[in-house]
């Protein structure tokens, strides 16, 4: 999974990122090479390591981003304790399953997700300071824009190539609709619909995965992206409005039957996604 481009310039930095990518990818063998009731103890061991790593490499991380009076350091490091919850959250499921398969796979889906994300995205920021780009002007071009820029850096989807989709012929009959609720100063929702055959050639591009099957490592995988996702969209619509604007975990829910405040559907080279989305201000 590892990528030159996903080189920072900080060499400490970069050793520390690659020697994580190299466990992530001793996990994602563990659980693909014969499952992992067979490979139990060697899932255990690499989880447990990553815990530990990801927890030493955060602190000097954010040990160097203090020594270059990094202007992003707060909502990096808030970052970093977001996901040490997360991976807490996960190990504790693990354990009182005694590191039940559909456990280990929704970690390992998560974890590669936001690895690849975080790495390719917000760590690439450090030492830059970057101007506020303009935000698009309405939900469409919010949802265009953050899809894009995720895609393109989790499965390395040209965003150029990706499309806002008129006419085309998906039915989304076998399909994964994932919807996540929003809270603070507005309420609403946002449903991302993924069709299965682009779910599989997105995880292959992500992980090397070849099965068909949409199993729990996928959708654990498709939970983080689409987290990713909204929290993008969130995240501009709280720069550009002045309001609170947070979501909820994911979940999984039914595609839904009428067109929302704005439906639109993306062709993103790999297959066509669809987003719904509602949202209103409280204010």
């Amino acid at each position: 999974m590892w990528k030159e481009s996903f080189r920072v310039g900080v060499e400490v930095i970069d050793n520390q990122h690659m020697k994580l990518f190299a466990k992530a990818d001793e996990l994602l063998k563990a659980v693909h090479d014969g499952g992992c009731a067979e490979h139990k103890e060697k899932c255990i061991s690499t989880i447990l390591f990553l815990k530990e790593y990801a927890v030493q490499h955060f602190a000097d991380e954010e040990k160097y981003q203090l020594s270059i009076n990094y202007k992003g350091y707060e909502e990096h490091k808030k970052m970093h304790e977001k996901f040490v919850k997360t991976v807490l959250m996960h190990e504790k499921n693990m354990k009182e399953t005694d590191f039940a398969e559909k456990e280990i796979k929704q970690f390992a889906g998560m974890l590669v997700a936001w690895l690849l994300y975080h790495v390719a995205d917000a760590d690439q920021k450090i030492g830059k300071d970057k101007a506020a780009a303009e935000v698009p002007r309405n939900y469409s071009d919010l949802a265009f824009e953050c899809i894009c820029d995720v895609l393109n850096k989790i499965a390395g989807i040209d965003a150029k190539s990706v499309k806002k989709a008129g006419n085309h012929s998906e039915t989304f009959a076998d399909s994964v609709s994932i919807e996540v609720m929003l809270k603070g100063e507005v309420s609403g929702y946002i449903v991302i619909t993924y069709p299965h055959a682009f779910v599989n050639k997105m995880m292959h591009l992500m992980m090397g995965t070849t099965s068909d099957s949409i199993d729990d490592l996928k959708i654990s995988a498709l939970y983080e992206t689409t987290n990713i996702i909204c929290g993008s969209i969130c995240g501009k619509i709280a720069w550009s409005k002045g309001v609170v604007c947070d979501i909820e975990p994911p979940n999984i829910t039914k595609r839904i039957a009428n067109s929302s405040d704005e439906r639109d559907s993306f062709d993103t080279g790999i297959g066509i996604l669809e987003t719904d989305i509602a949202i209103e201000y409280k204010k």
